[in-house]
């Protein structure tokens, strides 16, 4: 995969990016990455913004598919099978996340978020109960953060946490930018259980900032992208969704 098309990747699943972040992520110097950002300006595949980038839409339609579609659905129809009538869910941002909010059809449930998308997506199910959490908005993104979050995230108490990823390194969870760290920290501190959510194109990936050991989760939930072997090795439980067909599509395999 090219530079270029990486960038795009992590300006569509975690919006604005800085010139400085982008730059020490790919071993750069920054006018580089400022020659590869006005490029993708010029191609309407990104939006040029001081200091570095945000996606070409400020906020994506509901029904956009995105990158590696086929697997995130898999992953999110895994993760909603995981989920329990009566529980109380937080659903982290990012188009994974979003899958799994699509997948929910519980009767009795609760879905706190601070995703835009994954509200408006929780808004149209009736049965579900939805409690979104305030503060500002990310630049470039859907998701909100700020003292207010944290605030509001004090008196909180979740049965079950599903954070997205952008990269999956051998130690933990990164993120390529540091504006949500401290939310979603709070998050996990809230929640008796987290999973994670990554497709099998995350692992191995770099970034800059870590967010999560492995320690803080109890499974991490995948397609079947990734090497069994490998999964079979990972340090906690790595579930692969299916991906082969429609009836396949929620079926999960577990290490032993």
């Amino acid at each position: 995969m090219s530079r270029r098309q990486e960038i795009v990747e992590l300006i569509e699943e975690h919006g604005f990016q800085s010139v400085t972040t982008l730059a020490r992520k790919f071993g750069v110097d920054a006018s580089t990455i400022r020659r590869d950002l006005e490029r993708l300006a010029e191609d309407k595949r990104i939006r040029r913004t001081h200091g570095g980038a945000a996606p070409a839409e400020p906020v994506a339609p509901l029904n956009a598919t995105g990158t590696q579609l086929r697997e995130k659905q898999a992953i999110g129809a895994a993760t909603a099978d995981r989920i329990l009538e009566n529980q109380t869910v937080l659903l982290d941002s990012g188009s994974t996340c979003l899958e799994v909010a699509r997948h929910l059809d519980h009767s009795r449930l609760t879905v706190v978020t601070h995703d835009l998308l994954v509200g408006l997506e929780i808004s149209r199910k009736p049965r579900i109960n939805l409690v979104f959490i305030g503060g500002e908005l990310l630049p470039g993104a859907t998701s909100m953060w700020g003292p207010a979050s944290l605030q509001q995230l004090e008196n909180m108490r979740i049965n079950v946490a599903v954070f997205g990823a952008g990269a999956v390194m051998d130690d933990g969870i990164y993120a390529s930018s540091s504006y949500s760290i401290e939310l979603k920290r709070k998050m996990r501190s809230v929640a008796a259980e987290a999973f994670f959510v990554a497709d099998s194109t995350k692992f191995g990936r770099e970034a800059l900032f870590k967010v999560f050991g492995f320690e803080d989760f109890t499974a991490g939930i995948t397609d079947d992208g990734i090497d069994p072997i490998r999964a079979a090795r990972w340090p906690i439980p790595l579930i692969r969704a299916s991906t082969k067909n429609d009836a396949e599509a929620s079926g999960i395999s577990r290490r032993a």
